[in-house]
């Protein structure tokens, strides 16, 4: 037996030309090395696409891509993962799964009050595949608890789990969404394939694994591929993993301390940064921070510092000034490493004169506010009427806050 494992490849997350090219070019070098290498199956471990309705140019060329997979009589195996889950509407990969492209796995049922997720097996190599699909706010989490454990045990043959969840025990030390505990995943599995996690993690002793990414355009993903984190999949024959780097690019990470410069002086430090490196054909993250000495932030000629990198040759330069002020706005300014760190402490500052009777509370009401936040960043569709828009957004707001039934009751 021989499968490949695939995780949060976010596909549609970057809008940069460039960028959605590589980020196409490495799922069909992905697929076309399962292709040639024959495995059997794979398996994604949740966030496919990057929201739950992308972009259609980016849906048919993934399209393209997987079907040539399936064409060779192979299958797809996915759960959903917190971006392309959705609580309340049809999500791309439904689309997906009724055209019979590829197999949602996991689908809940229940059994004298304990959840048996779907199994599903494989015609190819009987392997018996089921899972728990990651949701918003990592709301998974409480059906690992109604688990019918004694039932997966008793099952024989191989079996493999799917989940979109962290383990708390393989955080890392600012790693601060919520996740689970290894002692929650069902035991006697072969295989722990998991999602969620945006770097490579092997457990051989406990059998989970997480390929992280194939691909990552934006932020602080991008400058840790640049700083060494390796992107690719797994592929699993006869019990032995094996990790494909697909990493898609070189890069240059520069920090630039501004603290005590002035503008003109800070211009003038980029310029020579960019004068004497090579950054042809890399990606460049480009972080400036620290407090101006004299002069405004807007006196820094980002503009121009951008178009002379491109001009240069560079495949993309991903700038991050959020932690860049002036010494008059030093203390009004919200600072962040990427826009949703900056919405991450903007909620925090706004919860923080609250008394909570447990400081976890702090983190899960700022989670609560960040998810309610992007689901309502939605948009109109075209041709929606006011009065059913403003009905669809009030339904979101009610399913996120988990009161929909409540009030419906």
């Amino acid at each position: 037996m021989k499968f490949a494992h695939m995780s949060d490849i976010h596909l549609g997350a970057t809008t940069e030309p460039r960028l959605r090219e590589l980020e196409i070019s490495t799922l069909n070098r992905a697929f076309q090395i399962c292709m040639d290498r024959d495995v059997d199956f794979i398996i994604i471990s949740g966030d496919l696409f990057h929201v739950n309705i992308p972009d259609l140019f980016i849906v048919k060329e993934a399209v393209k891509i997987m079907k040539r997979f399936v064409d060779r009589g192979r299958k797809i195996y996915l759960v959903y993962g917190s971006h392309d889950y959705s609580p309340n509407a049809t999500s791309i990969v439904d689309i997906l799964e009724e055209a019979g492209l590829i197999k949602r796995v996991g689908k809940p049922s229940f059994s004298n009050g304990k959840l048996r997720p779907e199994i599903i097996v494989d015609e190819r190599t009987g392997a018996m595949i089921t899972g728990i699909s990651g949701r918003k706010l990592s709301l998974e989490r409480d059906y690992f608890r109604y688990l019918d454990r004694e039932y997966f045990s008793s099952l024989k043959g191989y079996k493999i789990f799917v989940f979109h969840s962290a383990i708390e025990e393989l955080k890392r030390k600012g790693e601060y969404y919520e996740g689970i505990a290894s002692s929650d995943l069902p035991n006697g599995f072969d295989y722990y394939a998991g999602g969620h996690l945006h770097r490579r993690v092997e457990d051989p002793r406990r059998k989970i694994f997480y390929p992280g990414p194939l691909f990552t355009g934006w932020g602080i993903d991008l400058e840790n591929t640049i700083k060494g984190e390796r992107r690719g999949f797994f592929i699993v024959e006869d019990g032995r993993v094996e990790f494909l780097d697909l990493t898609p690019f070189q890069g240059i990470y520069k920090e630039i301390d501004a603290t005590g410069l002035s503008a003109f002086e800070l211009n003038s430090k980029i310029k020579n940064f960019i004068e004497n490196t090579d950054v042809r054909d890399k990606v460049i993250v480009l972080k400036v921070f620290g407090v101006l000495s004299r002069g405004k932030t807007s006196d820094v000629e980002f503009s121009r510092i951008r178009e002379e990198i491109m001009r240069r040759g560079a495949l993309y330069l991903h700038l991050n000034r959020s932690q860049l002020r002036s010494k008059e706005f030093e203390s009004s300014t919200p600072i962040g490493e990427d826009i949703q760190k900056i919405e991450e402490n903007i909620f925090k500052e706004a919860v923080s004169n609250r008394k909570f009777s447990e400081s976890k509370l702090i983190n899960e009401v700022v989670a609560l506010s960040r998810a309610l936040f992007n689901q309502l960043k939605v948009q109109k569709k075209e041709g929606e009427r006011e009065a059913d828009y403003e009905k669809r957004m009030e339904e979101i707001a009610l399913e996120v806050l988990g009161i929909k039934d409540l009030l419906s009751g």
